[in-house]
Parts: C-alpha cells; structure tokens; sequence
C-alpha cells in the first residue's frame, strides 16, 4: 500500500482534488433537476418523460457501473482511473453543452454517468489512502462537505445559468475539469496497490443488469403501470440473487466477499441505504411543500432548501473529531435523533399557509445537522476494507447510497398514491416514513458498536 504523504500539505491537497471530482459528479446529478421546463422548451416538440431520461440515465448508469469500475480501479490503480474518468466526463460535458438534439444530449449523460462511475468511488479511495487512521474521519468529512455544498448548489446553480441558456449547466464543467485534471497529475501519488484479477465478465453483466433494472423500476415506477414496474423489479431481484451466488463460487469475483468480513463495513452499507431512503424522501417532501402546497417558484424552492444542505457542509469537516470523541453508535444514534425531529418538525408545525421561517426553516437545518454526523460516519467505514480494495469498498458503500435514494423517491410515490387527500395530508404520511427511516439508521449506528469495542480490544492485543 502507498504510505500517506510526509508532507501534511500535500494530503489536502490530494484530499482536495478528490473533493473536486466528488463536486462535480454530485453537482451534474442535481443540476439538471431545475432545468426540465428550459429543455423541453429547447427541444420542443417533447414530452416531460423524455426529458426526464436526461437525468435518469446518469443516476442509473452511475449506480450499476460502480461496483465494476471499483473492481477496475483496484485493478488498473486508483490514480490512472480517476485521471481518465475526469477526462471522459469533460469530453462528455462538452457533448453534452453541444448537443443538438434531446436523443445526442441523452446518450451524452449516459457517457457522463460511465465517468461519473469511474469518478465516485476512486475520489474516496485516493483521499483516504494518503491520510494516517487518526485523520481519515476528517478527510471523510471534508469530502461530504463538499458533497453537501454540491447538492445543495447545484440547483440554485442551475437557475442562475438556465438564465444564460441551459448549455451553461454542462459548459461550466469544461473549465473545472481542465484544473481538476492538471492538479490530479501533479499532486496525486503514483504507484497505488493494485490487485491482479481475472477478468469476471459474468459477474459484472449481472451486477450492472441487477442494478439497471431495479434502478430503473424504480426511477420509472411513477410512469409505467404497476404490472410493468414489478416484473422489472422483479427481473433485477431476480439477477441480484443469481450475482450472490456467482460472487460466493467464483474464485476471483467482481466483489470480494471478504469485503464483508468486517461487520463495520456491513453495517456501514447497511446504514447508508436506509439513511438515503429517508434522506430521498426529505428532499422530495420539502421540495413538494414548499411548490405544490405553497406555490413557490422551483428556484425559490431550491433556495429555500438550500439551508439544509449548507449547514452540513459547515459541520461535515468537524464529524471526524467528533466520531473520534464519541465513537461511531453515538454518531449515528444522535443523527438520527437529529433526522427524526427534522421529520417531526414539518410533521407537526407545516399548515396550509406559508410560514418558511418557523416551519420548515428549523426542519431543514435539523437535517444539515444530522447529515454532518451521520453520512461521513457511515461513508468512514470504508476504511474496514482491505487496503487494496478501497476503491471497491467505496463503490458498494456509494451504490448503497445509489440505490437508497431512488427507493426512497419510489416509496415517497407509493405513500402520495395511496393517500386520497391531496396536499398535506399526504406529505405528513411521507413524513411519517422518514422517522421510521431515522430509526432504522440509529439501529444500525447500534449494531455497528460492539464491532467497534471488538476492534479496539484485537488492536490492544496485536499491540
């Protein structure tokens, strides 16, 4: 394994570099999300299912190719991935600035979510193969943190640019990939640990067509008729099941079981996918309070959400010393304490007049709170991964987080449906879903506990 950096320096600056690709992929996933009207004027005549491929492939794409292009990152070295993956997302941003029609502009997000596949799970693994143990719980927050601030700017972004035209939301890529690429060259280390693997080409045909057909039913579960939604969902459990057992007989798979030898790295996954649930389904229910029942502007809305995701920008970098102090099941258990009131907030206090600064305000940064201590907590035990692996581990955690979110925007559908009276009443009953998420995270946050108390006795005894 590469020994981090003697030089303090220069592990933030490899730590921002990979922050850098993390903005980035997180940004073009939520840019697009405010541009839908401006598209599907620009390529008129269209209908909104059409244009809303335009982020459906991107998020699909990302979500079934993250576990090979892990495998591919361990392999080829974590460096020489993440260099090409930016260099295949600026020529795919570039395409899609240019694109002349919605079909061009759709096959180049497909491309973008191939680099973005690549990009996900390396930028991680670069940070943490360079930070000593005692300071990763705070490269993992820095790296959040970034996140965070691309979530939350990236509609708020797309808004200002929309203005201009709706190709600035892919153009404004080119120049940061350009730096983002040069710093990578300069300051990146070379020589990472890679692994010689056979190639497992049924093992990553079946995990990314798992994934693309549950991914894809759920993303489509609001258009298509529930016939059409089970028996794809079904289909991808269905390769799921077949991609298990292949992974438990091949002697070299795409995914080294023993990347789930650790409980901490299990529960780890297993955290992030329920988190996300709720986490889905927070967004979408303030997003549809605030424009269907208060009738904000989708720019005032995302303004207006903005809130949440800053302040846990501002706390994410402090959670690796706090998870140091405290240790993991506190972490977690007091983030999902923090999540549920942000629930229960608009649960209780939001009526069918606006008042932003009392009802929905505090619920969103309750949220930014609880998304500072929980998701860089949970992201950490990536680092219960073998050190070869790390780009693997960090494609599982980040594909449960894939795949947590778009169940949690199905399910937020599914509650809407069957709840007869419109506006509020359905919205509370999301809610409602979201604490039972929230306790969910906190038990994994407890089941992840006495791993740790295991852990540190077998470090006293091997030391």
């Amino acid at each position: 394994m590469t020994q981090p950096p003697t030089d303090g320096r220069r592990r933030w600056l490899v730590l921002a570099v990979a922050s850098a690709a993390n903005f980035l992929t997180i940004l073009d996933l939520w840019v697009v999300s405010i541009a839908y009207p401006a598209l599907e004027r620009a390529f008129a005549p269209t209908t909104l299912s059409s244009v809303s491929w335009i982020l459906n492939v991107y998020a699909i794409l990302l979500a079934a190719l993250l576990i090979p292009a892990g495998r591919l990152a361990d392999g080829i070295g974590r460096r020489t991935s993440f260099l090409e993956g930016l260099v295949l997302f600026g020529v795919a941003s570039l395409g899609c600035a240019m694109a002349p029609t919605l079909a061009v502009l759709i096959a180049f997000r497909a491309l973008q979510g191939v680099a973005a596949a690549l990009l996900m799970p390396t930028s991680l693994g670069l940070a943490l193969s360079v930070f000593p143990a005692h300071e990763r719980g705070t490269a993992v927050g820095v790296w959040a943190a970034v996140g965070a601030v691309a979530a939350s700017g990236g509609p708020v972004l797309g808004g200002v640019l929309i203005a201009l035209s709706w190709r600035w939301i892919f153009f404004i890529n080119v120049p940061l990939v350009l730096a983002t690429v040069v710093a990578g060259v300069v300051y990146l280390p070379t020589g990472d640990a890679r692994i010689r693997r056979r190639v497992d080409g049924l093992g990553a045909v079946l995990v990314f067509g798992a994934m693309a057909l549950v991914c894809t039913a759920l993303v489509e579960a609001t258009a298509w008729a529930p016939a059409r939604t089970w028996s794809v969902l079904g289909v991808g459990v269905l390769l799921a099941a077949a991609f298990v057992v292949h992974v438990l007989r091949h002697p070299d798979p795409v995914v080294a079981p023993r990347l789930f030898a650790a409980r901490g790295f299990r529960v780890g996954a297993a955290g992030i996918f329920v988190y996300y649930v709720g986490f889905a389904g927070m967004l979408l229910g303030s997003t549809l309070l605030l424009t269907d029942c208060w009738h904000f502007s989708v720019l005032g809305a995302a303004l207006a959400i903005a809130p949440g995701p800053l302040a846990a920008s501002v706390a994410s970098p402090f959670s690796g010393r706090l998870s140091a102090r405290f240790g993991f099941r506190t972490m977690v258990v007091a983030g999902s304490v923090l999540f549920a009131a942000a629930a229960a907030w608009p649960l209780v206090a939001a009526g069918a007049s606006p008042d932003y600064a009392t009802e929905v305000l505090p619920s969103l940064l309750l949220w930014g709170l609880a998304n500072a201590l929980i998701q860089p907590t949970l992201f950490a035990t990536v680092d219960a991964a073998p050190r070869a692996e790390l780009a693997s581990g960090s494609a599982v955690l980040t594909m449960a987080r894939q795949l947590g979110s778009a169940f949690g925007v199905a399910v937020l559908v599914a509650v809407l449906r069957t709840e007869h009276t419109a506006g509020l009443a359905g919205l509370r009953r999301a809610w409602a879903v979201v604490i039972a998420t929230a306790v969910l995270t906190a038990a994994a946050g407890l089941r992840g506990k006495a791993e740790n108390r295991r852990q540190v006795v077998a470090v006293g005894q091997a030391t």
